[in-house]
């Protein structure tokens, strides 16, 4: 592009593209890990990789001022990678806002032929001469057919490379999960920094507690919570944990040792679960069973739903048998502190004719619940009402369907794709059967009543687990109406209905 220098201030930007490569992250990346750079470091590695291109580029603007687009950590290849700022040059381009497009060398634009694509039909169809320039040396001019043609040959060899690449990165990670071979790319919360093997005396203890909350029947957003006020900080984004970030924490097979490939859990050549070569929070797959049950269980009963008063649906109406709902008291406009349990005039059968005033009554059944799961734990048992687990047989019939299957493949008598499909089929079957019964063997009472719960007390549980021991000790709490008038709380109205009953 000639531009005369007294034109420069108005002549039309063109456009300036940087990226850095994969290959470059890649470097930078090992030497992180290698201890050769601090990650500040790298981040100013990184920069000094963009300016380095931002000074080459400049050589090629000819004096024309220079529209930057920058798209920093981002793969040109991966199709699911949206790059912000080359979306922005292309619409910029089609706009006429830019003369054309300039940049390091083409593959640092381009990894995808339907990319480049998208620019030619804009070079094509333009009305005014638009630049297409890298340092390459290569005739990649896109207003002419042999430029095109080069272009479309060096995408798509460069593509080629890609393709070849993540094949054998794949390869080498499938291998290497399938010896056990750790997948933590960084730091993990719960595990050395220098030694993601090793777990972090610090920082285990409450990942560990976190999948334990959840266990004895805390919800995810209840843990969030608790990270928050414990003031604790993911690591991959610098703040606190996210209902989101919470959930993985939780439900991590890394917690359990399990070795997975895309999400995928790896078997050996006996069927058996690979287990990785770090230090796991938890020694047995019991507790990863049941994590396993809760995310399907999560609508039962057991598992509380967002109800924020203790008896919600638990007490109910003496008059009419229905369910009794907390509702909080207002005064002058303003919510207090106070609430009371109503009977609603949800149904034709209910009465809406009874109240109750709640913290009298939840304090009053929550003296009745502790002294009862008191009594309980120094008898070394807990009221229990779970039915037996009914899915042995079941369990029983797949694990020798595995075993029959494994000969047969064995023997060279099936397909391996027959093989594959059946085998996964028939794992998935018997992991829901393990984590059934994982799920009946330990009952919501004996997950809430817990070493923490005896020994923090009541007041600190969250209300669903609150919820969830009193459950197990009472059918209900029948609420009688008032005798006579008068505000004052009569204990006598609540009747506990006992499951022993």
């Amino acid at each position: 592009m000639h531009v005369r220098e007294g034109d420069l201030m108005l002549a039309k930007p063109v456009g300036g593209y940087c990226r850095t490569s994969d290959a470059d992250l890649a470097d930078i990346r090992r030497a992180v890990k290698a201890g050769l750079l601090t990650p500040e470091e790298a981040t100013e590695e990184e920069r000094k990789g963009v300016l380095r291109q931002r000074e080459d580029i400049e050589s090629l603007s000819g004096g024309a001022p220079i529209k930057w687009y920058e798209d920093n950590n981002l793969s040109a290849f991966k199709r699911n990678v949206r790059r912000p700022d080359f979306e922005n040059m292309v619409k910029d381009l089609k706009a006429g806002r830019i003369s054309g497009i300039l940049a390091y060398d083409i593959d640092r634009v381009y990894r995808q032929p339907r990319d480049l694509e998208r620019v030619i039909d804009i070079y094509e169809t333009s009305k005014e001469t638009l630049v297409f320039k890298t340092l390459s040396g290569q005739n990649f001019d896109l207003t002419t057919s042999d430029g095109r043609f080069s272009a479309r040959l060096f995408v798509n060899i460069a593509n080629k490379s890609s393709e070849d690449t993540r094949r054998r990165v794949v390869r080498a990670n499938v291998a290497k999960a399938r010896k056990g071979k750790s997948h933590a790319m960084g730091h993990t919360f719960g595990w050395l920094a220098s030694d993601p093997s090793e777990l972090d005396p610090e920082t285990a203890p409450i990942r560990r507690k976190a999948v334990e909350k959840h266990v004895a029947g805390d919800r995810i957003a209840t843990i969030m919570k608790w990270l928050a006020s414990e003031n604790v900080i993911n690591i991959a984004t610098g703040k606190h944990y996210t209902w989101g970030g919470t959930k993985a924490m939780i439900h991590a097979p890394r917690n359990w040792g399990i070795r997975t490939y895309n999400e995928e859990i790896i078997y050996d050549d006996d069927n058996e679960i690979v287990m990785g070569d770090w230090e796991p929070l938890f020694p047995t797959l019991d507790t990863w069973h049941l994590v396993q049950a809760l995310k399907t269980k999560g609508s039962t009963p057991t598992r509380e739903s967002n109800v924020s008063y203790l008896l919600t649906a638990i007490a109910r109406c003496g008059r009419c048998g229905g369910g009794l709902k907390g509702h909080p008291k207002w005064a002058k406009g303003a919510r207090t502190p106070g609430y009371n349990y109503n009977c609603n005039k949800q149904r034709p059968e209910h009465c809406g004719a009874l109240a109750i005033d709640g913290p009298k009554l939840d304090s009053l059944i929550q003296d009745l619940v502790w002294a009862t799961v008191l009594r309980a734990s120094e008898q070394k048992r807990v009221p229990e009402t779970a039915e037996p687990w009914t899915g042995e047989a079941a369990l029983k019939d797949v694990e020798e369907e595995i075993a029959e299957l494994q000969e047969l493949w064995k023997a060279k008598k099936v397909r391996a794709a027959s093989y594959v499909t059946t085998l996964d089929d028939l794992n998935a079957r018997k992991n829901e059967l393990l984590a059934d019964r994982a799920y009946h063997s330990v009952p919501a009472g004996t997950r809430s009543i817990t070493e923490e719960l005896l020994t923090n007390g009541w007041e600190n549980l969250s209300i669903e687990r609150q919820r969830i021991i009193v459950r197990k000790v009472l059918r209900a709490v029948i609420v009688h109406p008032a005798k006579g008038r008068g505000g004052r709380f009569d204990p006598a109205r609540a009747e506990p209905v006992f499951l022993t009953a």
